[in-house]
């Protein structure tokens, strides 16, 4: 499903429901009550069809929405891990440095 276009999926379904249906009609005469319900319910699967079909591709986007969210969470904490350490190393640093920079200089009156 990931490399189709569900909409082309979903049109490629309707037009071959169209077609088989008016192929079926040609071949199967009735009488125009009986093609007239015939007609109504296959409209009506057809309708069923396409909105379990959307459905089923909006459930599938929801859940990679969600699977890139947690992805996504998932790096930024990684990142602001290696933030912190690095802030906590730099302050650690500048702390050694001042202390270095204190006992070098002279104490002056």
């Amino acid at each position: 499903m990931r490399d189709c276009n569900v909409g082309a999926v979903m049109g490629g379904f309707l037009v071959g429901a169209l077609v088989g249906g008016a192929i079926a009609l040609l071949y199967a005469p009735r009488s125009g009550a009986e093609t007239r319900g015939m007609i109504r319910d296959f409209v009506d699967d057809e309708i069923d069809m396409v909105k379990d079909k959307a459905a089923a591709a909006r459930d599938y986007v929801e859940a990679e929405v969600d699977r890139y969210k947690r992805k996504a969470r998932r790096a930024v904490s990684k990142i602001e891990d290696v933030v912190d350490e690095v802030k906590d190393r730099v302050e650690d640093e500048i702390e050694a440095a001042k202390r270095t920079a204190t006992r070098r200089t002279p104490l002056t009156a």
